[in-house]
């Protein structure tokens, strides 16, 4: 299976090429995604793409200086190149620079299909006998990981399945026993964020590289987790114990010590006899890494035989009710130094707990990020790409980390305290809205909604139809249909598809919403805009 690499600044259509490509059934995966041609160029050597579908108006590094720099470096890599313009220019860098496509946007399946088979057989063509066996073992590698992911998700569930595909992938069979450990850099939003552009995913696929090494010539295997956020490594037994598990953790966290500055924290499971218990070995594992100590800023490696999670001592509370409920008045009423006095002592509270856990703290940041989020809807909406977001706490695992995002979330409420005129009062109707124009596409309530900003509903239904001139439902709906419209008209995707991607699970009801809507079917819709496209008319 070849590895795919997609270029694009909109995530829209980075989301949108991969979800065709997946659909193409070839003999390819998407196996990273960059958003310009800088990030691509740093990526590259990390992930060792065959072929590479790049947009060509990006900002950083546009498509003709990308691939100017891709073939100079990199030219047994295969392009192809997806534009929604006809300009000479990207055309002649195409063809300069040996794309082997030129796809105009909106992209068919079959285009796209046409373009990666000839991609595809230029990239086999090319390569020598011990590259070949070199492919060979980086596919089977991505093959193995690829397994151990569906089966760690439920993706496959089915016990023969797994007996089947485990035989032919895995270097020893699970019946004798296994372990999973779960591993985490203790700073990865920081890395992420600081060295590596943002760009996640390369920081993965470095660390990933370091433990690989470490395990190479022994039983052990590794695979990263669906997030992209945790290394797993299936462990064999007797091979790998607890003593076998630190042999190799250890030297792992040392190496990211030295070269990343950050330590290691991880999650060992009990033995377990069949591999289609890996998501219980999993899910054992990561609950073990998420028992350890918030103050170890090194390695850890917790791994016990009772139960963590759940079953296990609750951790210490610090976040009080009437923590809460100061923290929530202080900025109501928009008293930034009070807020950031009892953000202060909150955090001096986490850092002091005797026995709080990574969970604990993670827990009671999430509390803190999600107050503030809610008496301050704008910070919410803002909050998604800051290190204060409430998703963001899952990444805390030191109290150098929690430091990091209570003093990001203290500066953000200031600064939103800050830049509100204390005569202007706040319309809660309009950050409803605005709510609800990030979220439409999830189950929303308006009871939900109400909770949310601390309404009553009813209260809120009637002053959002007053505002609005709709009510709730009406407003959801319509900011559904206008996306659905809009997909129909470009990227071509399943109707399926665009239904859940709106907010519907049930195709049919959408597609009954839609035609009360517009007064016709999605695929009547699609016909008649596909209709109206200038290209349609030759």
């Amino acid at each position: 299976m070849l590895k795919v690499m997609v270029v694009d600044d909109e995530p829209w259509g980075r989301k949108s090429v991969g979800k065709m490509i997946g659909e193409l059934a070839l003999d390819v995966e998407v196996a990273a995604e960059a958003r310009n041609g800088a990030e691509a160029l740093e990526l590259i050597p990390v992930v060792k793409p065959q072929i590479v579908v790049t947009d060509m108006n990006m900002p950083v590094m546009n498509g003709q200086r990308f691939l100017e720099e891709l073939y100079r470096r990199h030219n047994e890599i295969k392009v192809i190149v997806i534009s929604g313009h006809s300009q000479f220019e990207y055309m002649r860098a195409a063809i300069a620079f040996q794309a082997c496509e030129y796809v105009l946007k909106p992209v068919s399946l079959a285009e796209l299909k046409n373009a990666l088979v000839k991609a595809i057989e230029l990239s086999r063509s090319h390569l020598s006998a011990e590259e070949r066996r070199r492919f060979a073992g980086e596919m089977r590698q991505l093959r193995t990981e690829t397994f151990l992911q569906h089966v760690t998700a439920r993706r496959i569930a089915n016990a023969s399945d797994i007996l089947a595909q485990s035989a032919e992938l895995l270097p020893a069979s699970p019946a004798a026993g296994y372990r999973v450990a779960v591993c985490m850099l203790r700073r990865f939003g920081d890395l992420s964020a600081t060295k590596f552009g943002g760009n996640s995913d390369l920081l993965m696929y470095s660390v990933d590289n370091m433990l690989r090494e470490l395990a190479a010539g022994g039983e052990a295997l590794v695979y990263k987790s669906d997030d992209k956020t945790k290394l797993c490594v299936l462990l064999p037994e007797p091979a790998y114990g607890l003593e076998g598990a630190a042999r190799l953790l250890a030297p792992f966290h040392d190496a990211v010590s030295r070269m990343l500055e950050s330590g290691v924290a991880a999650g060992l499971s009990a033995p377990y006899d069949r591999l289609e218990r890996l998501p219980e070995a999993f899910a054992e594992a990561n609950a073990r890494l998420l028992a350890g100590p918030l103050r170890e800023a090194g390695f850890s490696l917790v791994a016990a035989d009772e139960p963590h999670g759940a079953e296990g001592a609750p951790a210490p509370e610090v976040l009080s009710g009437f923590d809460a409920k100061l923290l929530q008045q202080a900025l109501a009423a928009g008293q930034a130094a009070t807020a950031r006095r009892l953000l202060g002592e909150l955090l001096r509270r986490i850092e002091a707990a005797p026995g709080l856990t990574i969970q604990g703290a993670q827990r009671e940041l999430r509390r803190l990020a999600d107050i503030a989020c809610g008496e301050l809807p704008g910070l919410g909406q803002r909050a998604e790409a800051d290190a204060f977001a409430p998703r963001a706490a899952d990444a805390v695992l030191s109290e150098a980390g929690a430091r990091g995002f209570v003093e990001a979330l203290a500066a953000a409420v200031e600064e939103r305290l800050g830049s509100r005129p204390a005569a202007d009062a706040p319309n809660p109707v309009r950050d409803v809205a605005a709510y609800l124009d990030a979220h439409y596409f999830e189950d929303v309530s308006l009871i939900d909604v109400a909770t949310r900003y601390h309404m009553d509903a009813s209260y809120l239904s009637k002053q959002f139809k007053a505002v609005t001139g709709e009510n709730f439902i009406e407003y959801v709906t319509r900011k559904r249909m206008e996306k659905a419209c809009e997909l129909l008209r470009g990227a071509e995707l399943k109707i399926n598809d665009i239904s859940e991607l709106v907010g519907y699970e049930n195709q049919r009801y959408f597609s009954q919403v839609f035609k009360k809507f517009t007064g016709l079917t999605p695929s009547e819709y699609r016909d008649e805009a596909a209709g109206q496209r200038p290209e349609a008319k030759n």
